[in-house]
């Protein structure tokens, strides 16, 4: 389950869902260590899962219908116990500090 809300991105017009809840689901996919479809090794790769699931529920629930609910289906996911603070970056990775 997420819980979301709309952001403002650096850089970026327009606004996006993001999760600011995650349960039940790993809310990010860390890729560093394997390869790509080539076989070149990945160095940087961490995909939000969680917030790429948010923006695109973002999508049907259209700010204005007051819709408060969205079921993604189709997408397979990894389950655990992930929270959404893993979606924050370290205070001294942060380029606005």
């Amino acid at each position: 389950m997420l819980v979301t809300d709309t952001f403002g991105r650096p850089w970026r017009e327009g606004l996006v869902d993001v999760a600011i809840g995650v349960a039940g689901l790993e809310p990010v996919d860390d890729l560093r260590g394997s390869t790509d479809r080539r076989g070149r090794p990945l160095s940087a790769t961490i995909i939000a899962v969680a917030d790429q699931l948010a923006a695109a529920a973002g999508l049907p629930m259209r700010k204005a219908s007051g819709s408060p609910v969205v079921l993604i289906r189709g997408f397979e996911w990894r389950g655990g116990e992930g929270s959404a603070r893993a979606l924050l970056r370290p205070p001294g990775m942060d380029l606005f500090r």
